[in-house]
């Protein structure tokens, strides 16, 4: 009976300690990787390319996602592509359908430099994706 207080203390420390180790937003969201934005758009660019060749087109954001959830490849990716909360998604093509440009980035608030700091992942028909930070703040971790 003398070791349950102990055990419970340790088990309620040790749930602390990893909830303060998860890294987290004001709001409760949990904070995305780079690596995990580049994945998501490398995903995005591949499955432009099987899209325009069905379609004779590249596909704008509600196309593509459409298009990726019955191949189940909006679950082999590491953000959720339909809510990437708390950055968000922007697919936009030109009209005849031949060049895409992606955007994978935070909205920012002018008074809270914790969202305009924030890497953000850009690309277009090219494939090159870029990996880009407002100016004046840190160099984007790799």
């Amino acid at each position: 009976m003398k070791r349950i207080g102990p055990t419970l203390f340790g088990v309620l420390l040790g749930v602390v300690l990893l909830g303060e180790a998860s890294p987290r937003q004001a709001n409760g969201q949990q904070e995305i990787s780079t690596e995990k934005l580049l994945v998501a758009l490398r995903i995005l660019n591949t499955q432009e390319y099987v899209y325009m060749d069905k379609n004779g087109r590249f596909a704008d954001r509600g196309q593509i996602l459409a298009f990726l959830r019955p191949t189940g490849l909006l679950s082999k990716s590491p953000i959720d592509l339909e809510n990437p909360k708390p950055y968000e998604l922007s697919i936009t093509t030109t009209s005849d359908g031949m060049h895409y440009q992606i955007a994978l980035q935070r909205p920012s608030d002018m008074n809270d430099e914790s969202t305009y700091c924030k890497p953000a992942v850009f690309s277009d028909e090219r494939g090159v994706i870029f990996l880009g930070q407002a100016i004046y703040c840190d160099a984007a971790p790799r």
